[in-house]
Parts: C-alpha cells; sequence; structure tokens
C-alpha cells in the first residue's frame, strides 16, 4: 500500500512538472521565409524598360536584353504613335 501511494505520488509530480514545463516553452517566434530566388531570373529582372528611340534607330543585337521578336514590335509600335 505504501509503495503504491509512493508512485502514484511521483507520477503525480512527474505530470505536473511536464506539463508545467510545456507551458514555460518559448512559442518560436515569426520567421522570415526565405528568399524565393529562380536560377533562371537575375535580379532586376522583373523591371521592364522599353528600348529607347536611339536603340530602336541602332537596331537590333544579341548584347540586348529583348528577343528580337519583342524590340522590333515595341519599336514598331513607337513608330506608329509619333
Amino acid at each position: 500500500m505504501r509503495t503504491y501511494l509512493i508512485h502514484a505520488i511521483a507520477v503525480f509530480l512527474l505530470a505536473t512538472g511536464t506539463a508545467a514545463l510545456a507551458q514555460t516553452q518559448l512559442q518560436p517566434g515569426p520567421t522570415k521565409p526565405p528568399p524565393t530566388t529562380s536560377p533562371l531570373t537575375k535580379p532586376g529582372a522583373d523591371m521592364v524598360i522599353n528600348p529607347t528611340t536611339e536603340e530602336c534607330r541602332s537596331g537590333w543585337s544579341r548584347d540586348l536584353k529583348w528577343t528580337k521578336e519583342q524590340f522590333e514590335s515595341h519599336c514598331e509600335q513607337m513608330k506608329a504613335s509619333r
């Protein structure tokens, strides 16, 4: 009987201590998500700047950031809007 009582008290204290520790543990704070960078994009690639009038006069080259079709389409629109 005495052993049973000691075990019951020990279980009670263990359960109470575990519950108290569980309630006092710090919750993780807000975290900053990792930046989503794609290997296919470069920084600033989301900003689109159309070719200038001077670039349209010079013509398309492989060094430009536009495809030939994009370049020609924009330059045609720019000429038509004048």
